[in-house]
């Protein structure tokens, strides 16, 4: 299908040329420049449309991400890809994983619609070197663009979250989100991890950066219930603090924040009943018989421990958690689930370690990539990992949808290459 809408393109424009060298041949080469321009001008409004719709619609954001895919390869930027794979460490490790993926569909027990859905899940791989081609002629204002309209749509986000606590709107989903309550509290702690290096950096407008970053982390801990969001943002302010202050600063900073945490605890009933769920469901966990949040993970993982000894080094193929977890709960209490909610573990079973070693240098490689950025690029940068690696630990963050085009657009935003160096 890529080659077919790559030879369409070159036909279109040699067609194009052609005619208008007949006319006049100073033009054709001109033509086929402004077309070209003009796509790849195209492709960086799908990324920051695409950006924008993250934290608020799913399929407003699908729609963004094929236009991304399809520009991406009207405009021949595709044809980048070798030399792209070849300088940066993300694209590359992205490029990998999403062919294990494809290839592990051909050994996978599930059905071909299975294993075709469940390589659907894993596209946002594939949007990182697109983001990175469509952005590489950008200049760094234009990227920003992008990288503000996601925060824009968190914004958007926090202010209906609001809207529907106070009762002015209804609540389409449990915990005060237009999006599921994990995805929303997710994005708002990197909301709040954004929003502290602004109130750092921008003294033009530290108040009304004050006043949101206050509004955020009111959102966190006393609205929204997502747990995975709580903890994230624990580990954001701690990133921010090694980002930002010398080691003995670090030091007195952790000791405030502790204090700031232990306040949150004590004044926030949302905070201290999903502690207590927690530590209930810890303590009350039975193997095959848990019903609750953490239980039911636990039988998961459990699971998946079995399931990954039997084919430790490829998997089980793609799509095949479903059918092979299936089969290893019949007859018992655990109940079935599509993904195992942990990003390491379910990659584990499908590719094996090699799929897992593949994740693990897709993060470590962006993470390393932020060394080559300005200061709040890089920081940006390794709060987007640092987030994506915590998520996963409780979640399947990539194999899900919003979760997984913030961390390949943002990755793919902040890791392309600039002109000069591609």
């Amino acid at each position: 299908m890529t080659h077919f809408l790559l030879n369409m393109v070159n036909m279109n424009c040699s067609t194009e040329c052609n005619i208008n060298k007949d006319r006049d041949p100073d033009q054709a080469p001109s033509f086929c420049k402004k077309s070209t321009a003009w796509l790849g001008k195209a492709g960086l409004y799908a990324v920051i449309g695409g950006c924008f719709s993250t934290a608020l619609s799913t399929s407003v954001m699908g729609g963004f991400g094929f236009l991304i895919v399809l520009l991406w390869i009207l405009s021949g930027r595709i044809k980048q890809l070798p030399e792209l794979v070849k300088q940066n460490g993300p694209a590359a490790f992205a490029m990998l994983l999403g062919l294990l993926l494809l290839i592990a569909m051909f050994y996978s027990p599930a059905s071909l619609d299975d294993a075709l859905d469940g390589l659907k899940k894993y596209r946002e791989l594939f949007f990182i070197p697109a983001v990175m081609s469509l952005l590489v002629t950008c200049n760094n204002r234009e990227r920003q663009w992008a990288v503000s309209a996601f925060f824009i749509g968190c914004i958007i986000s926090l202010i209906a979250s609001y809207a529907m606590f106070l009762g002015f709107v209804p609540v389409p989903h449990y915990g005060y989100s237009l999006t599921y309550h994990i995805t929303h509290s997710f994005f708002m702690a990197v909301l709040a991890f954004w929003t502290l290096h602004q109130v750092a950096d921008n003294k033009k407008y530290r108040l009304p950066y004050i006043v949101l970053l206050l509004a955020v982390i009111g959102n966190i801990v006393y609205v929204t219930p997502g747990r995975t969001g709580m903890l994230t943002l624990v580990l954001l302010c701690v990133l921010f603090l090694g980002q930002r202050f010398s080691r003995k600063q670090f030091f007195i900073g952790f000791g405030v924040f502790l204090l700031v945490v232990l306040a949150a605890v004590i004044s926030s009933k949302n905070v201290q009943n999903r502690v207590q769920d927690a530590y209930s469901d810890i303590t009350t966990y039975e193997q095959g018989s848990s019903r609750s949040s953490l239980g039911q993970r636990f039988d998961w993982w459990y699971n998946c421990v079995r399931l990954i000894g039997q084919k430790p080094i490829l998997g089980h193929g793609t799509g095949s958690f479903v059918l092979e977890h299936e089969k290893l709960i019949a007859g018992t209490g655990t109940k079935p689930t599509d993904n195992p909610h942990n990003e390491y573990l379910f990659l584990l079973v499908q590719t094996g370690g090699v799929g897992l070693l593949l994740f693990i240098a897709l993060l470590v490689t962006a993470w390393r990539w932020g060394n080559k950025l300005l200061p709040n690029d890089k920081w940006l940068l390794q709060g987007v990992v640092l987030s994506m690696a915590a998520g996963c630990l409780m979640n399947s963050f990539l194999f899900d949808s919003h979760q997984g085009h913030y961390f390949a657009f943002l990755v793919g935003i902040l890791a392309a290459p600039s002109p000069e160096n591609f």
